[in-house]
């Protein structure tokens, strides 16, 4: 009588307690495809290589989760402003995009450990030096925006310093180009790229630093902890620096939280 009853109570439990949703790690793994968001005009984090093939750091990156997943890669190019909102749409899985860990983020979608640390900087003409924030008052600067370039930008900005908003980086690089703007704030990673593109603009100041990570959805603690190890575990082989050195031209030191 009693193990009836004991059946029945636990049957009855099974029927209210509801079934524990499905981690992302394991639908990517059935479906055999990862959805990554990257941003193929952010050289060299996303960059379009000679033969048209999505090539950088992140997509780098990307591609070897995907190989550790044992899955293909949809690479999805998207922009700054849409990096959040087309993950926590579901169309994308994770955002590895030259993505800023900030506590305004962090209350929308999870950050793993960092996977590269940049600073922004300020980029302009060699013979219109300028060493702070202070010398761009009556200036029109260029930031792609919804970045940390744009965050860091608008936050230090003094009162008669415009701030020009572009869509992505490869089009306010092309507005610094152009003289539609006195310079731009962005990577130091891009910066390079920049200098490289036309001599006469240099990187005058750093105007913050910020650690960057894997963006993906909360509430999946399974899909994170995978992420962080597969860090770890690219960190232990040499795998992660040997793309720092490759793309960046230097290793850097990874914090963790």
């Amino acid at each position: 009588m009693l193990k009836r009853l004991a059946l029945g109570l636990a049957m009855a439990l099974a029927s209210i307690v509801p079934a524990k949703a499905e981690s992302a790690i394991d639908t990517i793994v059935k479906r055999g495809v990862i959805n990554v968001g990257v941003g193929l005009g952010t050289p060299p984090y996303g960059l379009v290589d000679s033969n048209m093939q999505p090539d950088g750091y992140d997509v780098s990156v990307a591609r070897l989760i995907a190989r550790d997943l044992g899955v293909k890669i949809n690479l999805v190019d998207t922009t700054a402003a849409n990096r959040i909102p087309n993950l926590t749409s579901g169309k994308l899985d994770i955002v590895i995009y030259s993505f800023s860990i900030t506590a305004e983020r962090a209350k929308t979608i999870a950050f793993t450990n960092t996977y590269y640390v940049d600073q922004q900087v300020y980029v302009g003409p060699a013979d219109k030096p300028a060493t702070k924030m202070e010398d761009l008052v009556g200036q029109k600067i260029g930031v792609t925006r919804a970045s940390t370039n744009d965050i860091a930008a608008t936050k230090k900005a003094l009162d008669g310093t415009q701030i020009q908003r572009y869509d992505d980086d490869a089009t306010t690089s092309q507005a610094l180009f152009a003289g539609q703007v006195a310079g731009i704030v962005t990577s130091g990673a891009l910066a390079k790229a920049v200098e490289q593109r036309d001599p006469n603009l240099k990187t005058q100041f750093v105007v913050s630093s910020a650690p960057m990570a894997i963006g993906l959805r909360r509430d999946d603690p399974e899909m994170l902890h995978w992420l962080n190890t597969e860090i770890f575990m690219l960190q232990t082989t040499g795998e992660l620096q040997a793309l720092q050195r490759k793309w960046m031209g230097a290793e850097v030191d990874l914090p963790r939280f």
